[in-house]
């Protein structure tokens, strides 16, 4: 996924969205599994829900609106372009645009017809699979807006570690029903081809990130290869095949604007402002390569996403992480 500025009047939209009034508003919740063998396509179940918890599923929701509605009074948030490599601040938000990503929406597109959903039944092959809930606010003949939330089966109690109990007339007795944990915590939001994204980690893990980085891991190696001269190529690709967070990083580099244009000469001047940089240049052929050593993996990697950067206020040299372009 590369970096793009955010849809024109992204942040806009967000604050429509966070304006509607969910008094009266129709509230649906789902739970939606995800097979090991159905890489693509969640499937959701409806849950059936009492008066009470259906409010109180609608206060999770008016609690974030009510959250960033006092984030915009004061102006205190900003809309950024969702980047793999990022991290971003309590005051950011980052977007996407389904439309650039339809492997995204298509994991989704079913919630719109939620009264065809089928009930949730609690059979064993969904609870194992349980990847996250959606909160459903429909707002009549304006498209609904979702709200995610990471879960696992772990939340079932019957399936976690731990085991329920219950205080009545002053006895602890054994809960044996089933009990599921849920939360105030909304991961993202999305509503028409807007995503909005409050946490991250569990937005990529609702939408399968990891997945798509090993999925495409063949392709972001190649275009590496094709664009930086590295001695020693086979072991990083090795390297990386099996350890996702290098992917991730490799994944972030390939998307990267400057990755057409740098130059060897670009790498030295780095190097050369940076002296405890441990990467190696080498010469095969007559030609000039960045030295991949395994005994430090990361090193070509942190300096090919421009990790390094020397402070203009203090003079002091910083290794950077979650950086953005401005």
């Amino acid at each position: 996924m590369t970096v793009k500025a955010p849809a024109p009047n992204a942040a806009l939209r967000f604050r429509n969205i966070i304006d509607v009034s969910l008094s009266e508003s129709p509230v649906g919740v789902c739970l939606a599994s995800v097979s090991k063998d159905e890489r693509s396509i969640p499937a959701f179940e409806r849950l059936q829900l009492s008066d009470d918890l259906t409010d109180q599923f609608r206060q999770v929701a008016g609690a974030l609106f009510q959250r960033w509605s006092k984030s915009l009074a004061t102006n205190d948030f900003v809309v950024r372009p969702y980047d793999a490599g990022s991290k971003p601040d309590l005051y950011e938000i980052e977007h996407v645009d389904l439309r650039e990503h339809d492997y995204m929406g298509n994991q989704i597109v079913s919630l719109s017809s939620l009264a065809s959903l089928p009930v949730f039944s609690a059979s064993d092959d969904f609870l194992a699979s349980l990847r996250f809930y959606v909160i459903v606010v429909q707002l009549g003949k304006a498209d609904p807006i979702y709200l995610f939330r990471s879960y696992t089966s772990k939340k079932e109690l019957g399936r976690s570690t731990f085991f329920g109990a219950l205080l009545s007339g002053g006895q602890f007795n054994r809960v044996r029903q089933p009990l599921f944990l849920f939360d105030h915590f909304i991961d993202c939001l999305s509503c028409r081809s807007d995503m909005f994204i409050f946490q991250k980690n569990n937005f990529q893990t609702i939408f399968r990130f990891f997945e798509l980085v090993a999925q495409t891991a063949q392709a972001t190696l190649e275009t590496i290869k094709a664009r930086i001269p590295i001695s020693n190529f086979e072991g990083l690709e090795e390297a990386s095949q099996s350890n996702i967070a290098m992917l991730t990083k490799l994944k972030n580099i390939a998307g990267k604007p400057y990755l057409e244009r740098i130059t060897m000469k670009d790498i030295k001047k780095v190097l050369k402002a940076f002296p405890k940089l441990q990467v190696k240049i080498t010469r095969e052929n007559g030609k000039e390569k960045l030295l991949y050593d395994p005994t430090d993996r990361w090193a070509i990697l942190r300096l090919l996403d421009d990790d390094y950067l020397n402070s203009i206020m203090t003079g002091q040299h910083y290794e950077v992480t979650g950086k953005r372009q401005y």
